[in-house]
């Protein structure tokens, strides 16, 4: 799970570094940002499944 959050992190910074425009080229006179923005929603989105994963498992733990 902690690696699954590390990754998802890193994948969200990458989206926001190329949202920002600091990272990659416009392609054929197109703005990479509104692809940026979409990498750093799904690292994001990631990041809270795993996250939320986690809590329920020791949620879970403590339970029984």
């Amino acid at each position: 799970m902690i690696v699954g959050m590390l990754g998802s992190a890193v994948i969200a910074v990458f989206g926001l570094l190329v949202a920002l425009g600091l990272v990659g080229h416009p392609i054929d006179q197109q703005a990479v940002s509104p692809y940026g923005w979409s990498i750093l929603t799904i690292g994001a989105a990631l990041f809270v499944l795993f996250a939320f994963r986690r809590l329920q498992r020791g949620r879970r733990k403590r339970a029984a």
